[in-house]
């Protein structure tokens, strides 16, 4: 992994871990994931405009992957709501982060991509899912299957899902623009990620439309000033944060690296959480910490 990709997704860890922070704050709903989408996309909006002359390059495979990556986000979005509203983010947050790690990497290996990822990266791979597994636990002896049959598990696995889903298909998108785009990188991220958040915005838009106590929420983040301000300021922050990482993919010669290097934010969310929030301190959330941690120095030299 470059230093360049290196420093552009530690940087979009601090910041994912602060909005997942203050996400859990507010009680996140997939309502209040879609106000922060169209936030996010009255401002990165322009960029379509200012590039309009080669949006008619873009292949119709390129459009389907859009839509793909919008269900994707929708599916994360959903999932992550669901899991902050029933747990803690010591135990929901390290969850979703962690499974994708496995998920992505599995499929790589799938589409005969393993050549490429080193013996050492696949070891760090899986003492950061490990240690993100060992994490949440109040005591060793509950690591066990029962310990995870819950609905914030299963609530963090659809995060899970979600996270692999837009990760994989972002990155093909991505590549497929590069291969047909007369643009820099930057440029074609910036397209990209337009068009990322407004097919977000619309999922998340159909889900909240078509779900009665969505629309109730929706009512509620409209009628709180102090909502709708959290609202943009996620919004923002995501939109800038996923950047960064679809930034990076440039500078990887596997996607796998980007989904598991990523997984600085998880201790960073895990402090948060046993400082600000105040959870437990328990023994297997410190030792956790520090398996991802090591995980994460054999991704980033293997």
């Amino acid at each position: 992994m470059s230093l360049i990709a290196a420093i552009l997704i530690i940087t979009s860890a601090f910041m994912h871990a602060g909005w997942n922070f203050i996400s859990k704050r507010r009680n996140p709903s997939l309502a209040f994931f879609f106000v922060t989408a169209i936030f996010a996309t009255l401002i990165i909006s322009p960029i379509l405009f200012i590039h309009r002359h080669v949006l008619g390059l873009i292949s119709t495979a390129v459009w389907g992957l859009v839509l793909a990556t919008g269900i994707a986000q929708a599916i994360y979005f959903f999932g992550l709501a669901g899991a902050y509203r029933k747990g803690d983010i010591s135990l929901a947050y390290p969850l979703a982060r962690a499974m994708p790690v496995l998920f992505v990497t599995a499929i790589s290996l799938l589409w005969g991509n393993g050549g490429e990822i080193g013996g050492l990266g696949l070891l760090g791979m899986i003492l950061i899912a490990g240690g993100c597994i060992i994490l949440p636990l109040p005591h060793f002896q509950y690591l066990r299957l029962g310990s995870y049959l819950d609905v914030v598990t299963l609530m963090a696995l659809v995060a899970a899902i979600g996270t692999t889903g837009y990760t994989l298909i972002d990155d093909e998108a991505l590549r497929q623009l590069r291969a047909t785009l007369p643009l820099a990188n930057s440029q074609i991220t910036l397209i990209f990620i337009a068009l990322q958040t407004s097919s977000t915005a619309l999922l998340l838009g159909l889900g909240t439309l078509l779900y009665s106590p969505e629309r109730k929420q929706l009512w509620k983040i409209g009628q709180n000033r102090r909502l709708m301000l959290t609202s943009l300021v996620t919004g923002v922050v995501i939109m800038a944060t996923y950047g960064l990482v679809l930034a990076s993919m440039a500078h990887v010669t596997n996607v796998s690296y980007v989904a598991a290097f990523r997984q600085l934010s998880i201790p960073i969310g895990a402090t948060l959480g046993l400082t600000l929030q105040k959870e437990p301190r328990y023994l297997p959330k410190i030792i956790g910490i520090g398996i991802v941690s090591v995980g994460l120095v054999f991704v980033g030299i293997g």
